[in-house]
Parts: C-alpha cells; structure tokens; sequence
C-alpha cells in the first residue's frame, strides 16, 4: 500500500495540487501548492509561502487527502 502511495506522488512532482489535512479536534488546513521532492519517508509541498512536509503513512490512513 504506501509503495502504491509513493509511486503516485512521485507522479504528481511538479504538478498543481490541493492538500486536505485534518489536524485533530474537527479542525482541518487546505494547501494548495506543487509537489517539491519526494523522499524515502516524506514527500514535500510548496506553496506560495512555506514548504510543507507530509507523510505517506499520512495518506495511507486518510489525514492528508490529496485532490488534483
């Protein structure tokens, strides 16, 4: 499962996406940015103003949503 995840966001590197992340307590942040690097645990989002580091396991269990 998460080598399925990693290879899809590998796929995304460079490209515009919308990141929906829930951070607990029924509150949840939206990025919008491009896909920066992918690495061995962790795979990075740019946006206007800050880089943004988010798990693959973070996707697996659904608190990062990735919309294109």
């Amino acid at each position: 499962m998460i080598n399925e995840i990693k290879c899809k966001i590998k796929a995304l590197k460079g490209k515009k996406i919308r990141v929906y992340v829930d951070v607990g307590r029924n509150k949840s942040e939206t990025y919008e940015g491009i896909v920066l690097n992918t690495y061995n645990n962790i795979w990075t989002l740019k946006t206007d103003t800050d880089i943004k580091s988010f798990g693959y396991s973070d996707v697996l269990i659904n608190t990062v949503v990735i919309s294109s």
